[in-house]
């Protein structure tokens, strides 16, 4: 049976509206189906922790990175679960990145076909990243758009134009092998399994099937640099900057001496002291068009 896992209104709008027109379509194919509606992200675990109960081993994820996130870091053993993504924006990156259509119809015939496609993930500490970490100005602006009651196109450039020159860099010190210990004033740092980010190529030359990730970053431009820089990152041109390190990575750790680092994480803040980052090859099945 399928189970259907709904993104919360205030993380897409058009989560129950997309559930809808994919139950009908289930309906009509006579496909055995559940369906789970969220009021807040933090209760998807239940629903998934219910269904896995249950027995349940096939899910379709109806959202963007963020309700994706919350739904893997549901399940214990990711190694027993199938699951499809119907995107509920053309945006959504992880879904745009593996290429998985953006009308949810066709999302939900291709998901029928059971085709697995499998694919990486990251772990960050103990937290499951199905797309991207980024620490520094992007997560920064981020978490100032979020606090705007009205959030849309004009919003999010206008805190780009707000704090991208404001923001002061965060120091981190960066451990991983063949590389001695560095600590650097950081202006944008991203870890990617996927490489978009709100629709950015923050690394555009990412693959989630290789077994690595890429972590790229630049240490902190001169104040009339910064929004060049942040414009550049945003087209994925920052990785022909000389001034932009790049590495393609099994494992990293990144401290600093606060204890205190704001990453964004597959569309959503965490503080945390540390971040420990490993990639797990192969950990997801996902059912899309794989032709």
């Amino acid at each position: 049976m399928l189970n259907l896992i709904v993104s919360p209104y205030d993380v897409a709008e058009n989560g129950e509206r997309y559930c809808k027109r994919i139950v009908s379509y289930l309906k009509e194919q006579k496909v055995e189906y559940a369906v789970y509606f969220h009021e807040k992200i933090e209760n998807i675990v239940d629903s998934v922790t219910n269904a896995i109960s249950l027995g349940e081993n096939e899910f379709v994820v109806i959202g963007p990175d963020a309700v994706i996130n919350a739904f893997v870091n549901s399940v214990k053993d990711l190694s027993k679960i199938k699951f499809g993504i119907i995107p509920t924006s053309p945006q959504d990156d992880f879904a745009k990145f593996l290429g998985i259509s953006s009308n949810p119809i066709q999302a939900i015939k291709d998901i029928l076909q059971k085709k697995i496609d499998t694919v990486d993930y990251l772990l960050v500490n103990d937290i499951k990243v199905v797309n991207n970490v980024l620490i520094g100005a992007s997560a920064d602006i981020f978490e100032k758009y979020s606090e705007h009651k009205v959030k849309n196109f004009i919003t999010q450039n206008l805190a780009v134009m707000q704090y991208a020159g404001k923001f002061e860099g965060v120091e981190l010190t960066l451990n991983f092998k063949g590389n001695k210990d560095k600590t650097e004033n950081i202006y944008e740092l991203s870890i990617a399994n996927g490489g978009l980010s709100e629709g950015n190529a923050v690394s555009p030359l990412s693959n989630v099937k290789d077994g690595l990730f890429n972590l790229n970053y630049v240490v902190l431009p001169e104040k009339n640099e910064r929004k060049k820089y942040l414009s550049l990152f945003k087209k994925g041109e920052h990785i022909y900057k000389e001034s932009t390190n790049q590495f393609w990575l099994e494992n990293l750790k990144i401290t600093n001496a606060d204890n205190k680092i704001k990453a964004l994480i597959d569309g959503r803040i965490f503080n945390l002291d540390q971040l420990n980052v490993s990639i797990i090859e192969n950990g997801l099945k996902i059912y899309k068009n794989v032709d």
